[in-house]
């Protein structure tokens, strides 16, 4: 029996202690670069397609019989071929990811956890996939469900979302529909969305929520004006808040600025999609409609989710004026020292 590598995939993670043992939805995008005699057999595979990636975990180990599952102490010790670990006779990965991107030898897929330039084997597509029907339209109108998938795309194409970061979401009554957690907002469907319920925080149709959902609803309780949020990654912002002694916005003379600014709150470092950014999150809200997560993004907030981008559009706007700025003011010191 003998296997032969299609190609590597290309990953963040270069320690197997350092990568996840399971695909989650806030990893990073990967690449699976083939070897370009492979390449006819991407033909007709579509970005957003799911598939299986088959993958030979090269650094696993192959005597490994028995084990804890997740390394954790207090389980009791499971056969391996009843747990997913990669330390196994025969160290074949089975991952099921979503092409974000296909270029050539190139696909763009999410979540793939591997570590770096470990050999892929082969590439399926997923048996039965996802209906484009996931529950979702029982309760929201397809002019929602559209102006979501139009947002992610308007974001994309602005750079306020790589990847799959960044969430979005809009409230009728007691209903919020939001993105799914690991989706990529360049290319929204409907079986990427959810609907949960205000009060509660149920899931009650679609996939897993963003793990931003609790940030989202905690605003919706507390501002009763807001009927979108928009949950971005803007990166002169994010630039400007970790430079110097990250301040935003030195330059206030423009009207716009001062406009702008005043709708702006800032909350502390935490953890994603904790309880703690969540509530924080959501005491701003009640004064800002606009509020910067630092070393994490901005939410935005409006009566639509159109204005809700507007507004980060607006912000980084001016985070890229406000960059450009200090560049040209701090090239004009060296010019005037030398």
């Amino acid at each position: 029996m003998h296997f032969k590598s299609i190609g590597l995939a290309r990953t963040n993670y270069l320690d197997p202690e350092d990568c996840p043992r399971q695909g989650r939805g806030d990893m990073p995008a990967c690449t699976i670069e083939l070897d370009p005699e492979y390449a006819p057999g991407l033909h007709r595979l579509r970005q957003g397609q799911e598939v299986v990636v088959l993958t030979w975990m090269h650094l696993a180990r192959r005597d490994v019989y028995r084990l804890r599952p997740r390394n954790d102490p207090a389980r009791p010790l499971h056969g391996v071929f009843c747990t997913r670990s990669p330390h196994r006779p025969n160290p074949i990965g089975l991952h099921q990811v979503k092409i974000l991107k296909i270029h050539d030898c190139r696909i763009v897929v999410h979540p793939l956890e591997v570590v770096d330039k470990t050999p892929v084997v082969d590439i399926k597509p997923v048996l039965g996939e996802r209906s484009p029907e996931s529950g979702v339209e029982q309760y929201f109108s397809p002019e929602d469900i559209q102006s979501l998938v139009l947002a992610g795309r308007r974001g994309w194409e602005r750079g306020l979302f790589s990847g799959c970061n960044g969430n979005l979401s809009l409230r009728r009554g007691g209903l919020v529909l939001i993105t799914r957690s690991g989706c990529p907002k360049s290319c929204l469907e409907t079986v990427d969305l959810s609907v949960m319920d205000l009060e509660s925080g149920s899931t009650l149709a679609g996939g897993p929520a963003s793990i931003e959902s609790g940030m989202h609803l905690q605003i919706y309780k507390r501002q009763e004006k807001a009927g979108a949020v928009a949950h971005t990654h803007p990166l002169s912002l994010l630039a400007l808040s970790r430079a110097g002694e990250g301040v935003l916005f030195k330059k206030k003379d423009l009207f716009e600025a001062r406009a702008a600014l005043k709708g702006l709150g800032r909350v502390e470092a935490m953890d994603p999609g904790s309880r703690d950014l969540a509530r924080a999150v959501g005491d701003k809200a009640r004064e800002y409609d606009s509020i910067f997560m630092d070393g994490h993004g901005l939410t935005c907030l409006a009566g639509d989710i159109a204005g809700a981008m507007n507004r980060s559009e607006e912000l980084e706007s001016l985070a890229g004026l406000e960059v450009t700025t200090r560049l040209l003011e701090s090239q004009a010191l060296s010019l005037q020292s030398s």
